[in-house]
């Protein structure tokens, strides 16, 4: 759950306030189809209770536990879980759906009685792991003071008169369709897994100026200005799936060089990054190394060709926005290159972001194999940096 397909910060920002944001909502939506079909494992059910403003079915893809031979559904968000509401105001009535309609009553169970069915309910259900403050390691003892805040029901069947416990009078089964409800919720299971992985897989930020306001500017302009601390380096490359796309970048802080202010011209500047120090989603990535050969050339260079002009605006604190020519060596290659960039003073800083676009082939890097429509990266990228200089 660390971070694949979807991590642990992203599952609890996903129901801030004990609220499904849209893509939880699109995710439940799929779920409850696939659940509903009973071809997973008993305790992935799709709950289904009237909505207690809509007076309309409303449905929720839940995981049961099951303790000394009963089944139990626990409210992982707390008492503001919007079907532990319905529930509650229908009295306990709803139907449970796993291959087949159950109409059943919830039964709450007491605080005190909760500690076990909750310890057993993070072992059997990992997605709920993050809303807990308790490891479901922990012993049962430690689940003791946070049980009021989880409601847990006992799932029976309605006895009700004129209820029967499936939704209609039995029907001879027919395989085929058996068959080809297995092959659409394989297939809905694929691609919520893709699209939870494009739409939601760590991606590192955009390297942009900071968001802070600049302090007035200190010092003169003119000299020498080395790459400090905070400086980073990295790229940004569109992946697809299924026809869903999202950019996978990875960024170091291994960068140094420095640059040389004559008056208002930058008349010299070379900066290295260090490829083999550069992670994805806090991971080294053995594909990228091998498409960039980094074993052979671990660095990649810029080198300005052309010196670059400062406005007047940028000398007294403006942020300034211009290109700059250059020549970027990396994988053994170099060709020149111009690079967007925005820059400003920040007290004793010169503070400079921007993004080269890399199209693979000029510097002969290895584009991973693609499959078409099925999964694949673009064959170009940015480059990006974020560079915090001191003069000398």
């Amino acid at each position: 759950m660390d971070s694949w397909p979807i991590s642990e910060n992203r599952l609890r920002d996903m129901y801030a306030d004990g609220r499904a944001d849209a893509t939880a909502r699109r995710l439940a939506r799929i779920w409850a189809v696939v659940f509903s079909l009973g071809l997973l494992p008993r305790r992935w059910v799709t709950l289904e209770v009237t909505g207690r403003r809509s007076g309309k079915p409303t449905r929720f893809p839940l995981g049961m536990a099951r303790l000394d031979g009963r089944w139990y559904l626990v409210s992982m968000l707390g008492e503001q879980c919007n079907w532990v509401q319905n529930a509650r105001a229908a009295d306990g009535l709803v139907t449970i759906r796993h291959g087949r309609a159950m109409h059943s009553r919830l039964q709450e169970i007491p605080a005190s009685e909760r500690p076990p069915i909750l310890k057993r309910y993070l072992r059997q259900v990992p997605g709920a792991r993050p809303h807990f403050p308790v490891s479901h390691h922990a012993g049962v003892s430690q689940f003791e003071t946070i049980a009021s805040r989880y409601p847990v029901f006992l799932v029976t069947a309605d006895r009700a008169p004129g209820k029967s416990s499936t939704s209609g009078p039995a029907r001879r089964r027919h395989w085929w369709r058996w068959i080809l409800a297995g092959v659409a919720a394989i297939l809905i299971v694929v691609f919520g897994a893709v699209a939870a992985f494009i739409k939601l897989g760590p991606s590192a930020a955009p390297l942009v100026l900071p968001q802070s306001a600049a302090a007035a500017p200190a010092g003169p302009l003119d000299g020498s200005w080395q790459v400090t601390d905070g400086s980073q380096a990295g790229f940004r490359v569109q992946e697809q799936a299924l026809g869903l796309s999202n950019y996978v970048g990875g960024q170091t802080q291994a960068v140094t060089g420095a640059l040389v202010i004559s008056g208002t011209t930058v008349s010299s500047a070379r900066f290295r990054v260090n490829l083999a120090t550069v992670r994805v989603g806090g991971k080294t990535q053995p594909q990228f190394a091998t498409s960039l050969g980094t074993s052979d050339h671990p660095q990649a260079t810029f080198t300005l060709t052309t010196p670059v002009t400062l406005s007047s605006a940028f000398a007294s604190g403006r942020t300034m926005t211009t290109t700059a020519v250059g020549e970027l060596a990396m994988n053994g290659v170099s060709e020149p290159v111009t690079v967007k960039l925005t820059a400003r003073r920040d007290g004793p800083e010169l503070q400079a972001a921007g993004s080269i676009p890399v199209q693979f082939a000029r510097w002969d890097i290895r584009q991973p194999a693609g499959f078409g429509f099925i999964g694949s990266l673009a064959s170009y990228g940015d480059a990006e940096f974020l560079l915090i200089l001191h003069r000398q």
